[in-house]
């Protein structure tokens, strides 16, 4: 049954009855990051009329839009005999329950008992079906999905990335929708840097490459630690927070930011988006990739990644959709078919962590590891939603310079 841990991965776990899953894992993180607004489809992918259930969080969902195609998110269970809802229609702009035809708007309200026309307002509000806050923004369907009375969601407005807000300014592209064989903290563990040039090197590394990370705790001093024949280093230093990668396939020593065709920089941000800021050669437009990583169940995660550039006329919109469909979307999905078969590979969560060995390298997973822990002990402790220091998407004057 979906959503349950196997006898096997409990007997893996150092502390079976504990507060911990397996070392590092607070028990129930697992199953996701609650509290947040996550996509949980792309808005081409909700045709109107039709109710399309979809998993998220280990919560069964139903998405539906009304009569004016306003979208709506229900938790999908009839109240009444507890059947998928998903299995229903949309019948005037209301979803309306195969078995015995409930209807409900999108607020989750009960509007027709159809076998009880003389059904009381106290009745139909028994009959309520617990409901999602809902958005959509940015070609994505997105939901809160949390304990609202603890946690009002704040708008979303505030919590996703600034080129969604504002298309007249940006355009961005979609990649299709994918699901990867994975718990969502073995996908996340993909976002170190320095797996990059051995996984990624045919897909992504093909000219000289820096990779920028930004890092909230703070820069160290330069290091320059030689991979192989020394044409690959790993740069850490306390300029503009710079951790990361160059890479010259010619063999030539890189000075950061100097003689590199490109200039990547990436960071993590709570619950599960990873940013990168690409700086290209001088004559090609700057531009952030986004990877929305969303927690299906304990086995399967769910993600949704775009590419976006500043772009004002249906001139550039033009240029740069012929760019993404020729270069940046092949590259992109090449990469992320290497991440996915790495994510499958590593196993059960609870395995993985328990058998693993990491080194200095493994430091920012590491610390992506720990704020993903923090936040989720802050909000069973504390009544925090995060913690207080938790920085935004990064912002678009960031990747895109006036």
């Amino acid at each position: 049954m979906a959503g349950v841990l196997p006898d096997k991965e409990e007997k893996v776990s150092d502390k079976q009855d504990g507060p911990e899953l397996v070392r590092g894992v607070p028990r129930g993180l697992e199953r996701g990051l609650r509290n947040y607004w996550y996509p949980v489809m792309q808005s081409e992918e909700l045709p109107a009329g039709k109710p399309v259930g979809v998993r998220c969080l280990d919560e069964d969902l139903v998405v539906f839009r009304d009569g004016a195609g306003v979208p709506g998110v229900l938790f999908d269970r009839c109240p009444h005999r507890y059947v998928q809802l998903s299995s229903g229609r949309v019948l005037d702009g209301q979803l309306q329950c195969a078995y015995h035809g409930l209807r409900f708007d999108g607020t989750g309200a009960c509007t027709l008992i159809p076998w009880d026309t003389e059904a009381s307002a106290g009745q139909l509000e028994k009959a309520r079906a617990r409901s999602y806050p809902c958005a959509e923004l940015g070609g994505y369907v997105w939901a809160y999905i949390g304990d609202t009375d603890r946690f009002p969601a704040p708008p979303i407005e505030t919590c996703v990335p600034e080129e969604l807000l504002h298309p007249d300014r940006f355009v961005h592209f979609r990649l299709p929708t994918e699901e990867w064989d994975a718990n969502w903290l073995l996908v996340i563990d993909g976002s170190d840097a320095y797996h990059a040039v051995t996984l990624h090197m045919e897909s992504q590394y093909h000219e000289a490459v820096a990779r920028y990370l930004g890092d909230e705790e703070g820069g160290a001093a330069q290091k320059l630690t030689p991979l192989e024949d020394r044409r690959v280093k790993i740069v850490e230093t306390d300029g503009h927070g710079l951790r990361g990668i160059s890479v010259d396939l010619e063999g030539n020593m890189l000075d950061h930011g100097h003689g590199l065709d490109r200039i990547q920089g990436e960071r993590f941000n709570l619950p599960g988006l990873v940013s990168n800021v690409l700086r290209p050669k001088a004559d090609a437009a700057p531009y952030v990739s986004r990877l929305f990583q969303v927690p299906i169940d304990y086995r399967r995660t769910r993600l949704f990644r775009y590419a976006a550039w500043r772009a004002d006329t249906p001139e550039a919109r033009e240029q740069l959709a012929r760019h993404f469909e020729s270069v940046v979307k092949p590259r992109q999905l090449k990469t992320a078919a290497e991440d996915r078969e790495m994510a499958r590979v590593a196993g059960d969560l609870v395995e993985s962590r328990a058998n693993e060995i990491l080194f200095g390298p493994d430091r920012d997973m590491i610390r992506i590891r720990r704020r993903i822990a923090a936040a989720f002990e802050a909000q069973q402790t504390d009544g925090l939603r995060a913690p207080a220091d938790e920085p935004t998407p990064a912002p678009a004057s960031l990747v895109f310079p006036v």
